[in-house]
């Protein structure tokens, strides 16, 4: 499987190690001029034995390697055009959060976002969504059922994440557009089918913070959520999620072998897995060529999480 990544500089070339380890080809990527090519393909050839070549010509780079698949780790307002385009030319695609963000505004980013998903499923090709979080609900689920027993029913869920400003100044609706995806993700994979309660829903916008509580309800019930993301000046950026009241912290490290991990902790119990990413990537890359699987998160699943989100943005 051919794999192109579509914006490399940044979280895109660790992405293309991640398909490197799934077994993938990675034989070309898209950068923004000749100068920023160079650098990249240094980049990429320091992290694993990358042999492709780079483009600052999306067409062209279709055109010539023909990829599989076509990851798409570009600036928010370029990740519609270029994921439409590779799903024309028959690409699979795996796109960063948000699916689109159109400066339009919220109608016209969620018609663009449901012409990918029907684009793809009319083209037969497999769109993911990169909100790696919904990998680790059987995580953990090792840690709360030793504890709580089963997990019959979910009255409450939390979620608080935070990240480097990195000496960037951002808005609370910045962060929120950047983050909010991910709890969302969280939230609809515990309830696929749920809606918010527009009466409950709470929005505050401050500062470097953005905060949202709402009763979410399915068939099997409501439960109350309250998300909150927020940059951080300094310090170790905290990521806190939980339901009906148990709550873990989600973080990164080596293990023995030098293999980044992801780790789950309480206050008295720790988790190691595989980095939540690597995860989605290496199931998106099984997916492009197993018919019975799926992507992590789907197209269907991103498009209702970017409703959910422009929802709650729209409520502030």
């Amino acid at each position: 499987m051919d794999v192109a990544i579509a914006g490399a500089s940044g979280i895109g070339k660790h992405h293309a190690k991640w398909f490197h380890q799934a077994g993938a080809r990675v034989v070309g990527f898209l950068g923004s001029s000749e100068e920023r090519v160079a650098a990249t393909s240094e980049a990429l050839r320091a992290i694993f034995p990358f042999t492709g070549r780079g483009y600052w010509d999306f067409d062209r780079l279709l055109e010539v390697e023909r990829p599989n698949v076509v990851d798409v780790c570009l600036p928010n307002g370029a990740h519609y055009d270029c994921a439409k385009r590779a799903l024309a030319h028959g690409c699979h695609v795996l796109c960063e959060k948000p699916m689109v963000w159109d400066p339009a505004g919220a109608e016209q980013t969620l018609a663009r976002a449901r012409e990918l998903v029907d684009l793809a499923r009319r083209a037969d090709r497999r769109l993911g969504i990169c909100t790696q979080y919904a990998a680790l609900l059987e995580h953990y689920l090792r840690l709360y059922q030793p504890v709580r027993g089963p997990l019959d029913g979910i009255e409450s869920f939390y979620a608080e994440m935070e990240t480097l400003a990195r000496g960037r100044f951002r808005s609370a609706e910045e962060i929120w557009v950047d983050m909010g995806p991910h709890p969302l993700s969280l939230l609809l994979a515990w309830k696929p089918g749920g809606a918010i309660e527009p009466s409950s829903l709470v929005v505050e916008l401050r500062g470097s913070e953005a905060r949202a509580r709402f009763d979410f309800s399915d068939a099997s019930g409501t439960c109350r959520c309250e998300i909150a993301v927020r940059d951080l000046s300094a310090g170790q950026p905290l990521r806190r999620f939980g339901v009906n009241g148990f709550l873990v912290d989600c973080s990164g490290r080596p293990d023995a072998d030098g293999t980044y991990c992801s780790v789950l902790s309480t206050p008295d119990q720790e988790l190691l897995g595989a980095d939540f990413m690597s995860l989605l990537v290496a199931q998106f890359a099984r997916s492009a060529v197993e018919p019975d699987t799926l992507p992590l998160v789907p197209g269907e699943a991103g498009l209702r999480n970017l409703e959910l989100q422009l929802q709650i943005l729209q409520s502030a």
